[in-house]
């Protein structure tokens, strides 16, 4: 059979002229596009190739240069610098634009660009280094008429200028300590002669010092969220003199705040100074700045131990108690072991089982009991009194928080209300005696009485169920004459 190379030659054309189209169309247009948008971008980089970046303007000239993954001042001085603050220069940079251009014989004078008051340079690691030159704003759309790289005049996106007005103090790192609060291990606040010692352990925050009992947890962490959140509100020096740190209140410090967090190797310490003018001087131990803070943080360095000691009796979850074996003055106990389908399964002072609501009421009388007062060094009579014939003692246990894992425990006394109207806890894990109001030991009598009765009385029968059979027909025959049934008009 005898080829013919026409045909081949037909379709060889074809396949050429398709890949052609493709090219030329399709991918062509894709990088037409891209060369489009990026002949029209202020700056045209990719983060990952971005060195350095200086901004001038009228307070100075600031060098960022990055380091690593992270970002630093280093020109006028070295500093750390804010992250959030690079990110959003960043992000202007990117999305700056050249709205308009003018051409290289434009007025730079009528643009006030000479001198240019405003200026940012990017450095790269591939290609040359890049400045753009700012001057006056244009009248229409607040845009800056700008000095392109090769000296082509433009108007250049806002957002270029106020990346341009930046000074040391918007992009150098103003936080004072930075840590996250959820992974910090211990707080050691000092004040002159009192010291404050926290410290988070498996169950929970503890105080250490003045007095070892149970901590607040989520005052704790509210304290170290606004201590990671405070910034400098202005920075006083970089390099204090001889003679400043005394003058301004750090010898000694009016607070001082000491806190580890995991992974850490060090403690890390910030101190606070003498306020003055609505402002107080703060400075990181370690670092040579001293800066001022607003007043709004100043309550929470002075919190004071009362209201960072755990102040609710129950210390264990409500919501996750497994069982509770509670009695009154000595007697047999009321035992409550959670079963399945929302119920309880009581035993000891009564037999049965009762609602979840029912428990849920009790636990809530419980935990509504909350320390007014707490005496820390107990009279022995106190100790003994309560130990000896407790009006009402209860142990509680909580679910763990894995399988296989440990179960927490609460054994809490009740003593007698007092004249004063408040009533003595203790918690038997600890040593200190909490003062509560007295109301709630009734109300925790009345549920337990109820819960008792609950469990003595039988479950109701279950209702009969309904008859769904649908009545007979009425089959009733008429008159047994096979007439009108009796009583009819026609059988009177």
């Amino acid at each position: 059979m005898k080829i013919r190379p026409g045909p081949i030659a037909a379709l060889v054309l074809l396949a050429g002229l398709g890949a052609w189209v493709y090219i030329s169309e399709f991918r062509g247009a894709a990088d037409r596009r891209k060369a489009e948008q990026e002949k029209d971008r202020a700056f045209a980089f990719e983060r990952a190739d971005l060195r350095a970046i200086v901004v001038r303007n009228p307070s100075g000239s600031v060098r960022l240069q990055k380091e690593g993954d992270t970002w630093a001042v280093v020109e006028p001085l070295s500093a750390p610098a804010d992250r959030d603050a690079v990110e959003g220069m960043l992000s202007s940079l990117e999305f700056a634009r050249i709205e308009r251009r003018l051409g290289t014989d434009g007025d730079r004078k009528s643009c006030g660009l000479d001198p240019a008051p405003l200026g940012i340079t990017l450095e790269t690691a591939v290609g040359p280094t890049r400045t753009i030159e700012m001057g006056d704003t244009n009248p229409i759309g607040g845009a800056y008429f700008a000095a392109l790289p090769g000296g082509e005049l433009a108007v250049v996106s806002v957002s270029l200028g106020e990346v341009a007005k930046k000074d040391l103090f918007a992009v150098r790192d103003k936080s004072l300590v930075a840590f996250d609060p959820f992974k910090t291990k211990s707080l050691v606040i000092e004040r002159g002669s009192e010291v404050i010692a926290l410290e988070k352990k498996e169950a929970g925050w503890t105080m250490t010092k003045p007095v070892v009992a149970p901590a607040d947890g989520p005052t704790i962490t509210d304290l170290l969220s606004a201590l990671e959140r405070l910034r400098a509100a202005r920075f006083v020096t970089d390099h204090p003199a001889p003679g400043d740190l005394k003058a301004w209140g750090f010898e000694p410090p009016a607070v001082r705040m000491t806190l580890l967090q995991e992974g850490w190797d060090t403690t890390r310490t910030v101190e606070f100074g003498a306020g003055k003018d609505g402002e107080r001087h703060a400075r990181t131990v370690g670092r040579d700045a001293v800066v001022t803070i607003t007043p709004e943080f100043w309550p929470k360095a002075n919190v004071a131990p009362f209201d960072l000691r755990r102040r609710d009796a129950l210390g264990l979850s409500q919501y996750r108690l497994r069982s509770i074996a509670i009695a009154r003055d000595g007697g047999k106990a009321l035992v409550l072991e959670k079963g399945d389908e929302g119920n309880w399964k009581v035993s000891g002072l009564a037999t049965g089982t009762v609602k979840f609501d029912s428990v849920d009421t009790l636990v809530r009388a419980i935990a509504a009991v909350k320390a007014v007062a707490f005496d820390d060094r107990p009279p022995k009579a106190l100790e003994g009194l309560l130990a000896g014939r407790p009006v009402i003692d209860a142990t509680l246990e909580q679910e763990p928080d894995a399988a296989g894992g440990t179960a927490l425990r609460q054994h809490l006394i009740f003593g007698a209300v007092g004249k004063d109207g408040r009533m003595p806890v203790k918690d038997l894990d600890w040593s200190s005696v909490l003062w509560a109001d007295g109301a709630a030991l009734a109300r925790i009598g009345e549920h337990i009485d109820a819960l008792v009765n609950e469990a003595a009385t039988p479950p109701a029968p279950p209702e009969p169920a309904a008859d769904t059979t649908p009545p007979a027909a009425d089959t009733a025959a008429p008159g047994a004459d096979g007439g009108s049934p009796p009583g009819s008009p026609e059988r009177l």
